[in-house]
């Protein structure tokens, strides 16, 4: 493959910790993101909340302080 480095370079960066744990809706600290969401944003569970109303199915992850986790929104009642 003449882009592998390139590829695993990009793969790689989708796993690293948020460049900045600021929410882009509210500003407050932010360990949630988006993995459908262009940008795969980072969010409060408020804010994320917000965004997801029409898109309750989209894979939301929570950073632990070492890793994204799944997390799914049925946990904070917001898909039954």
């Amino acid at each position: 493959l003449p882009y592998k480095a390139r590829y695993l370079s990009m793969l790689l960066d989708m796993e690293a910790p948020p460049e900045s744990s600021i929410c882009i809706g509210c500003g407050k600290d932010g360990v949630f993101r988006c993995t459908e969401c262009v940008y795969r944003p980072i969010f409060c569970i408020d804010c994320c909340l917000d965004a997801h109303k029409l898109s309750p199915f989209h894979c939301i992850q929570r950073w632990t302080g070492t890793f994204f986790e799944d997390y799914s929104l049925c946990l904070v009642h917001h898909v039954f």
